[in-house]
């Protein structure tokens, strides 16, 4: 397994990560290990406006009181 060094990370910076990584009861380096893995696991999914707009057409008629009694009953 390779390493990574990452040069001038702000001491703030560190600081929110050693927090976290304590509240978890986590090392840095294994809190920042699970974060990396995290964020290389995740799908690169982009959003147009076209889906939103999408969306929204399925959506509208959520608004509709009808709609939701039917939706509960």
């Amino acid at each position: 397994m390779s390493d990574v060094l990452i040069r001038d990370v702000p001491d703030d910076v560190l600081a929110v990560i050693d927090h976290r990584a304590a509240g978890l009861g986590l090392s840095r380096s294994e809190y920042l290990r699970r974060q990396l893995s995290q964020e290389a696991g995740r799908s690169e999914v982009t959003v147009t406006v076209a889906d939103l707009e999408r969306f929204s057409d399925l959506a509208r008629d959520l608004e509709d009181p009808e709609v939701m009694d039917q939706a509960w009953s």
